[in-house]
């Protein structure tokens, strides 16, 4: 089976659009069209119905979902499972952490693995909840660290508790003065933007929204102005930047993280070596 051709089907399936998928995948259109072509040819069968609104699942596509998952998690099992002389005896990670939790969990876990075995196989990956998501249904990766994990029966999620957000200012110390257009709107997940915005609804429309803390603070460096930052990554952003401190009397917003492991491998000993400690490193924070 050609997996470009399964991995596309999903992410269409995801999308429910071909051009979208060729964004995200990074091909071109006309890519997206021909490898669903040629898998509705090789099933006998058709998988999406096309219009202007974009592509709508069939029946026989929403029933070939489960088994593409399932092939591609076997898949993904079968290439990390073929090695040979002295790699086979060595223990193999694949990890991935959505990328504003870089800092508050993965650089400590990532010592606290290295320090317990150090001829560990580890291969780390930052990246967005949905690829981590994607990754570890298709057998690529063995743990995931993010915000919003997607719930399929197919992955084990774990709650590792909360982190907190807290707004940060060049300019005020009280939330009754800052000024709506100086405020830059992080928008970590869908989730954290509902809290926000029912929060503080007279900041629910800023001139500016932005999706990275680190892009966030190197904005406040040149421009300065007022957005929520989590908590542990203040003080990285006040060596950065002297003049920021939290607005104290605004309100905090807590956001659930969660681990991500699949069905097939929550029982694997490198998995749950790797996910106690994990649990170690958040409990000493």
């Amino acid at each position: 089976m050609n997996i470009p051709l399964l991995i596309t089907f999903l992410d269409v399936m995801e999308t429910g659009n071909f051009k979208r998928t060729a964004e995200r995948l990074n091909i071109m259109q006309s890519t997206v069209s021909a490898r669903i072509r040629q898998l509705e040819e090789t099933l006998g069968t058709r998988l999406f119905e096309r219009g202007r609104g974009g592509a709508e699942p069939t029946p026989a596509g929403r029933r070939f979902e489960g088994h593409c998952r399932a092939f591609l998690t076997l898949w993904g099992h079968a290439r990390r499972d073929v090695v040979s002389g002295a790699a086979a005896r060595k223990r193999h990670l694949h990890i991935s952490c959505q990328y504003s939790l870089v800092r508050a969990y993965l650089i400590g876990w990532i010592d606290r693995l290295r320090n317990e075995d150090d001829d560990l196989d580890l291969h780390v990956e930052i990246n967005f909840s949905s690829q981590i998501q994607r990754d570890i249904l298709a057998g690529e990766t063995d743990v995931g660290i993010m915000f919003a994990p997607q719930l399929t029966p197919d992955v084990q999620v774990a709650d590792l508790g909360a982190t907190e957000f807290v707004m940060v200012s060049t300019d005020h110390d009280t939330l009754g003065d800052v000024n709506f257009s100086r405020y830059i709107k992080v928008a970590y997940t869908s989730a954290f933007e509902r809290a926000l915005d029912e929060l503080l609804p007279e900041f629910a429309f800023p001139s500016m929204v932005i999706g990275s803390d680190d892009l966030a603070i190197e904005l406040l460096g040149r421009y300065g102005g007022t957005l929520y930052l989590p908590r542990f990554a203040f003080a990285g952003a006040q060596s950065k930047l002297s003049t920021i401190r939290i607005v104290q009397d605004a309100p905090t917003i807590l956001q659930p993280v969660f681990s991500a492991v699949h069905m097939r491998r929550r029982r694997d000993p490198v998995v749950v070596w790797a996910l106690k400690l994990l649990k170690e490193v958040i409990d000493h924070r």
